[in-house]
């Protein structure tokens, strides 16, 4: 006698979208408790440093935002993509490209122009880039069948490895002989709040996400890219072209993830270096599934994650904490998540043979 785990698709009340995700945090903070304690770290003073590196004052939580807005940007360039059944493991690699491309063009043009016009053409630059950096994946997908999920990880290492050779050659600042990283950047995106790094971006981002919500939902193109995604022969057979609607989803995916890279370089470090994208694009895939791939919900879910990932952070400096300690309680509540959503969407039933 074997047993046999089976799959099936249930509907859900909408309330428990919000309760299933909050009940995978909450086991993983209890797991996470057991392991401060296998660390001889105190799980209530842990958690207290972590709530207050999130929300902790103003200007902590102006910082969670601050973060959000890459993930905000990203999760929902990401929805795009995998609304198309195109599986866009490259935001990572999209994100450092965007970075490239406005530190480069930032650069070039702040001797000689206003401040207001170089961020504008940097932005522009970073979309353009980061979208023909996804783009060329989706292509080969689209044309040739090449599997995008090996194809966009491939890509991330290229991006990276470009990246270290240009701080250690043509972006190098001269000055820094012990890190690599390039020249200051004097052209800022504004900061909203004073005494705080929120910046402009934010707005943008949030804005952005809006439009992604009408883009998706309320116009033509978003609908027969949901169609192609949930049925690509119904999709061939009402005459839409598929190709075309993998290519541009993988191009918008990939120009929000290079506006995510430039503006943290243009609005909260003012330089680039090798540690610009810290996993925060396969972070983003995890945004993107938890906001259900929808824009508006992507915001809830950005706000949530950039909670977490200062959180930790804080936690680790605060406390005194091993970094792998506080990166394996990050990648465990990523885990409880990802594990949630099975269950959310999945009826498991065990059967006896």
């Amino acid at each position: 006698m074997g047993l046999e785990i089976k799959f099936t698709e249930r509907e859900l009340h909408p309330i428990m979208y919000i309760i299933v995700p909050l009940g995978a945090f909450s086991l993983a903070f209890l797991c996470g408790g057991i392991l401060m304690s296998w660390a001889s770290v105190n799980p209530i003073s842990g958690y207290e440093a972590f709530i207050s590196g999130a929300i902790g004052s103003p200007v902590k939580f102006a910082d969670t935002l601050v973060r959000t807005t890459s993930f905000l940007l990203m999760g929902v360039g990401l929805a795009f993509a995998l609304r198309a059944r195109v599986f866009n493991i490259g935001a990572e690699g999209q994100y450092i490209m965007g970075a490239i491309a406005g530190t480069w063009v930032a650069l070039l043009l702040q001797e000689n122009l206003p401040a207001s016009i170089t961020i504008i053409v940097s932005l522009i630059m970073a979309m353009i880039i980061g979208g023909l950096w996804a783009g060329f994946a989706g292509y080969l997908k689209a044309t040739l069948g090449i599997n995008e999920v090996v194809l966009t990880v491939i890509m991330n290492w290229l991006a990276f490895k470009l990246l270290q050779w240009l701080l250690r050659g043509p972006l190098k600042n001269p000055l820094s002989e012990m890190w690599p990283m390039s020249p200051p950047i004097q052209a800022k995106i504004p900061v909203i709040i004073p005494g705080t790094r929120l910046h402009l971006g934010f707005i943008l981002a949030v804005l952005i996400a809006i439009g992604g919500y009408f883009l998706m939902f309320k116009t033509n193109y978003g609908f027969k890219l949901r169609v192609a995604g949930m049925n690509p022969d119904a999709a061939k057979y009402a005459g839409y072209d598929v190709r075309k609607i993998i290519i541009s989803s993988m191009i918008l995916s990939g120009s929000l993830a290079g506006l995510a890279g430039a503006i943290e370089v243009l609005a909260v470090y003012h330089f680039l270096y090798e540690g610009i994208s810290i996993g925060l694009g396969y972070t983003s895939i995890i945004v993107a599934l938890v906001g259900k791939l929808h824009p508006l919900a992507i915001i809830p879910s950005a706000l949530m994650f950039g909670a977490l990932y200062n959180g930790v952070v804080y936690l680790q400096s605060a406390l005194g904490v091993s970094y792998t300690l506080s990166k394996a309680m990050e990648g465990m509540i990523y885990l409880f998540v990802l594990i949630s959503e099975v269950f959310l969407k999945y009826k498991v039933r065990i059967i006896r043979r």
